[in-house]
C-alpha cells in the first residue's frame, strides 16, 4: 500500500509541476547579451508597430518574457541608435548576442521561426543590395533620363526575383508561420486566386494562426473591384472618433483618396487634389481621404500643414483597414474615383488627369439632367 500511495503522490507531483518545468504554456524568455551598448539604455520589443515591452541594458545584458499563442514577428530596437532588427519569439528560451550597431547580423538561437526566417532571407539579401544601389542612382539629380530609365528597369527585374524566392517559400513550406506572415504582408500585391491557393495549402494551425485569421479576413473582403462595377462600402473614424461611412456620401462624385503624410508622391498631388475640389466641390464633388500614417496626432498635423479641406479617416491597423482590403491597395498614392450611381469610373488618376475627369463626370451628369 505505501509502495502504491507513494507513485500516486509522486505521479500528482510530476503533473502538477510539469507545466512550469517545461515551459508548455507558450511562454517564451529572450536572453540578449551585448557589447559596446551604455547601461540603462531602453530596450524595445514591439508587436505590429505597438510596443509589447521594454526594458533596460544592464551589465550588457537584458531579457524579455512573455506569452504567445504562437510564434510571432517582432521588432527589436535600442532607443536613440542604429541597432534594430526583426526576431521571431516562440515557446521556449531564445538567445540573442549582437554588438553595438551591428543588430542586423545578431547571433539568435532556440527559435525554430527564426531559423525558417533566415533561410528565407539569405538568398533575397543580395537583391535587397542591388535595390539599394539602384534607389541611389535613381534618386540621384545628377544621375541622367536615360540611365534612371535603365535603372528602373533593372529594379523591376529585382523585384520580380525577390517576390518569385517569397512565393516559392511559402509554396514549399505550408507548416511554417514565416510563410503565413509572408502571404500575409502580400495579400494585395498578389492575385486573389493566387493568395487562396497558398491559403489552402496551410495547415489548420497555421490557417488558425493571427497571420492565418488577417488572410481570411483579407479573402473575406477583396472582391477584384475594377472598373464598372459597383463601389463597397466601409466604415472608419474621423479625427474626431466618429464614425464615417462611405455610402454616408452616396449620390456624389466621390474621390477615395489613398495617402501619408510621410509619402511624397501623394504630397505632389495636393496641387490637383486642392484645384479639383475647390472648383467641383460646390457642384458634388468629394474627396474622401484614407490616411496610411501611423496616428492620429501625425494626420491632424498634415492636415494642417496643408490645409486640407476634405474628410480624412484613420485607422491605427494601417493597411490592414478595410478599404485597403477591399479595394486591394498595395502601393500609395492610389485613389477610386466612384460616380453618383455608386459605379467605379476611374482609378489611379495624377495630376491633370484627375482634374480632366472630375471635370467629364460633372459636365456629363449636368447634361443628363
Amino acid at each position: 500500500m505505501n509502495r502504491i500511495l507513494f507513485a500516486l503522490l509522486l505521479c500528482i507531483a510530476l503533473s502538477s509541476c510539469s507545466p512550469t518545468e517545461n515551459s508548455k504554456n507558450g511562454e517564451f524568455i529572450l536572453k540578449a547579451e551585448v557589447s559596446g551598448i551604455e547601461n540603462n539604455a531602453w530596450v524595445f520589443l514591439l508587436l505590429d508597430n505597438n510596443t509589447y515591452d521594454s526594458t533596460q541594458v544592464v551589465d550588457n545584458q537584458f531579457s524579455f518574457k512573455g506569452t504567445l499563442e504562437h510564434p510571432k514577428k517582432f521588432d527589436l530596437y535600442i532607443q536613440n541608435s542604429r541597432n534594430h532588427t526583426t526576431i521571431w519569439l516562440e515557446e521556449g528560451e531564445i538567445y540573442f548576442k549582437a554588438d553595438d550597431g551591428k543588430f542586423k547580423d545578431a547571433q539568435i538561437t532556440g527559435s525554430n521561426a527564426q531559423l525558417d526566417s533566415q533561410r528565407l532571407w539569405t538568398p533575397i539579401w543580395k537583391y535587397r543590395k542591388k535595390r539599394d544601389s539602384l534607389n541611389t542612382i535613381i534618386d540621384d539629380e545628377a544621375t541622367s533620363d536615360s540611365l534612371k530609365k535603365i535603372a528602373k528597369q533593372e529594379l523591376k527585374k529585382i523585384w520580380s526575383s525577390h517576390l518569385s524566392i517569397e512565393k516559392a517559400f511559402i509554396k514549399n513550406n505550408p507548416n511554417s508561420y514565416v510563410s503565413a506572415s509572408t502571404l500575409d504582408f502580400y495579400t494585395t500585391s498578389l492575385e486573389k486566386e493566387t493568395v487562396e491557393d497558398y491559403f489552402e495549402n496551410f495547415s489548420s494551425d497555421i490557417q488558425n494562426s493571427s497571420y492565418g485569421k488577417s488572410i481570411q479576413r483579407y479573402l473575406e473582403l477583396q472582391n477584384n473591384l475594377k472598373v464598372g462595377d459597383q463601389y463597397v462600402d466601409f466604415s472608419m473614424k474621423n479625427l474626431e472618433n466618429e464614425d464615417v461611412s462611405l455610402s454616408d456620401f452616396e449620390g456624389q462624385l466621390i474621390l477615395i483618396d489613398f495617402w501619408a503624410s510621410w509619402c511624397v508622391p501623394c504630397l505632389k498631388e495636393f496641387p490637383s487634389l486642392k484645384e479639383a475640389y475647390n472648383t467641383y466641390h460646390k457642384d458634388g464633388f468629394e474627396i474622401v481621404g484614407i490616411s496610411e500614417d501611423e496616428s492620429k496626432q501625425a494626420l491632424s498635423k498634415a492636415i494642417d500643414k496643408f490645409e486640407l479641406q476634405w474628410i480624412n479617416l484613420w485607422d491605427k491597423s494601417g493597411t490592414n483597414a478595410d478599404p485597403y482590403l477591399i479595394y486591394n491597395v498595395n502601393g500609395i498614392p492610389d485613389n477610386v474615383l466612384i460616380n453618383k450611381e455608386g459605379i467605379i469610373i476611374a482609378r489611379g488618376l495624377r495630376g491633370e488627369a484627375l482634374i480632366k475627369a472630375v471635370k467629364q463626370e460633372i459636365e456629363r451628369e449636368k447634361n443628363s439632367t
